[in-house]
């Protein structure tokens, strides 16, 4: 060994040192790249003589180490997870939030405008000008309704374009591992580390973990990728297809599905972290529940404005009809259930009714059916038990304010429902009344005095206790018949005894006294120069009372 071949492999040592730096600078900018260290060992020494002992021959190049913190990369990979999560969810939710916020596209504004415009009637009914702007803004109100629950949809389409988008993008990322996987292990058969495939590695988990929040287990050199609850994206060279495609159990929802051979597995409850994790908690969290609390209030609306001028008289005399379009409506009902695919061969559907809105929630549920006619409502998405019923129940049993009843063919036990009870409730509000004549702005029960009264006695207004059910065609015509029929009614007060007592007893429109439930006459008596309060109960026979 001469003094030159020592210098020699000095200066290769210190020429790989300088190599080293200088790739180390070119990729300072480089996505996941880790910086390298050259190391070196004295070289095998040479024994010059016996008791005199060895000397050097040099250095040799070892190793050009990968300066790499394990626990540091946990950390970011963790970080990109979230990080990616909230940024989807936060960029979607201000979306929603700016547009039921927003005076300009709200309902909020519109709907107050209904009220102070309806309060217009309220204090002059006569003035027809006062009409005509509550039924405009009536229809300026139904169709914001229908406005943000379009721009709602619209919302729901772009989550299922973007988890189509970023489930492909998942796919290229997934096959990329399982490749560097494979040239890993090949690279390292020969004792050497491959810090680029490493490094490479590396950054397409983390860049994984921007689309979904994944786990990385190390097995013999090889990364094995699992989704945050242990579903395989990646093991040792193989790689798994993730897709987004339409739900079983509801097709305008897509959930996210691993395909294992033949075999897909939905996934969609259980992933988490990333953009795809972000969007689809933002559809649980925020979406979801602005549509079915926009629809409920909707048809609250409907519900209760309907109901109110069914039971007064309009500018023609005639009872009340429906301002909003029916919130039972053939096509409504039909539309608030979707069967889960695969039911029973010729399964029918599920038609929902609701019977009290003010019992609606801004849940969804599933119907699952234990034979053709029993079944249990669950809360979706926590599956709480909400009831059990039948199909054969008379009347249909409520849960939460609907019922459900079977349209088309038998059912079978396995067969599933899911009931959206409030989420057209917005997009299917419409104003049906278009005479503004037709507004029952006037109470159908009135009292006046005598012309001809020389007692000091007061009444107050009476009151219609028996509500007007407008889903009911047969309850209200009874109603409305007896009403038409028995009005108007008097008081008639009879003479005043010696003894200050006068009796009183109440007649019908052909001068006959009105009769209680028992049969006997409605009358009594007051004595004169005391406090006296009468209360008067009416009621009436309908057509189901025998």
């Amino acid at each position: 060994m001469s003094l030159i071949s020592i210098g020699l492999s000095g200066i290769n040592a210190s020429s790989a040192a300088i190599n080293t730096i200088g790739n180390n600078t070119a990729n300072v900018d480089t996505a996941g790249y880790s910086r390298q260290q050259v190391m070196t060992t004295a070289s095998a020494q040479i024994n010059i003589g016996l008791g005199v002992g060895y000397i050097g021959t040099g250095t040799t190049l070892s190793d050009v180490r990968r300066i790499y913190n394990s626990y540091l990369d946990a950390q970011l990979q963790t970080s990109t997870a979230l990080s990616a999560d909230a940024v989807a969810y936060s960029g979607q939710a201000s979306k929603t939030d700016t547009l039921l916020s927003d005076s300009a596209t709200g309902v909020s504004t519109q709907l107050a405008d209904f009220f102070t415009k309806m309060q217009g009637i309220a204090t002059n009914a006569t003035q027809s000008s006062d009409r005509s702007a509550f039924l405009t803004q009536a229809s300026a109100l139904s169709s914001r309704f229908n406005s943000v629950a379009s721009q709602l949809s619209s919302q729901n389409d772009n989550v299922n374009a973007q988890l189509t988008t970023f489930t492909k993008q998942v796919n290229e990322l997934t096959t990329t591992l399982a490749s560097l996987n494979k040239q890993i292990t090949q690279a390292g058969a020969g004792n050497t580390t491959p810090n680029s495939l490493l490094d490479s590695r590396n950054e397409t988990v983390r860049q994984l973990n921007g689309l979904v929040g994944v786990k990385v287990i190390e097995n013999n050199g090889n990364y094995d990728i699992y989704t945050g609850t242990g579903q395989s994206l990646v093991s040792g060279g193989t790689s798994y297809t993730m897709s987004a495609t339409p739900s079983p159990a509801d097709p305008l929802q897509y959930n996210v599905q691993i395909a294992y051979g033949q075999t897909k597995t939905d996934v969609t409850s259980v992933i988490s972290g990333g953009s795809i994790g972000g969007l689809l908690r933002y559809r649980s969290d925020v979406l979801v529940p602005a549509t079915n609390e926009l629809g409920r209030a909707a048809m609250v609306l409907a519900d209760q404005v309907n109901s109110q001028m069914s039971q007064g008289i309009d500018s023609k005399g005639n009872f009340g009809s429906s301002l909003y379009s029916n919130i039972n409506s053939a096509d409504a009902i039909s539309q608030r259930s979707t069967g889960k695919t695969p039911n029973s061969a010729g399964s029918g559907n599920l038609d929902v009714t609701i019977g009290d809105t003010s019992k609606l929630t801004a849940d969804d549920y599933e119907v699952t059916f234990s034979d053709a006619s029993n079944f249990t409502v669950r809360r979706l998405p926590n599956g709480e038990s909400v009831g059990t019923g039948a199909l054969t129940d008379n009347p249909p049993k409520q849960f939460d304010g609907f019922s459900v009843s079977l349209n088309g063919n038998a059912l079978a036990a396995g067969d599933v429902f899911k009931v959206t009870a409030t989420r057209n409730g917005a997009s299917g509000i419409s104003v049906v009344l278009t005479d503004p004549k037709d507004i029952a702005a006037a109470a159908p029960l009135t009292a006046t005095a005598g012309a001809s009264n020389s007692g000091t006695g007061g009444f107050t207004q009476p009151v219609l206790n028996t509500k007007s059910d407008i889903y009911n065609s047969v309850q209200t015509s009874d109603l409305r018949n007896a009403i038409k029929d028995s009005a108007p009614m008097k008081l008639v007060m009879g003479a005043v005894s010696s003894t200050g007592v006068q009796s009183y007893t109440l007649i019908n429109a052909s001068g006959a006294p009105v009769l209680d439930q028992n049969g006997s006459a409605v009358s009594g008596t007051i004595i004169q120069g005391q406090s006296n309060a009468i209360k008067l109960s009416i009621g009436y026979t309908d057509n189901t009372t025998t």
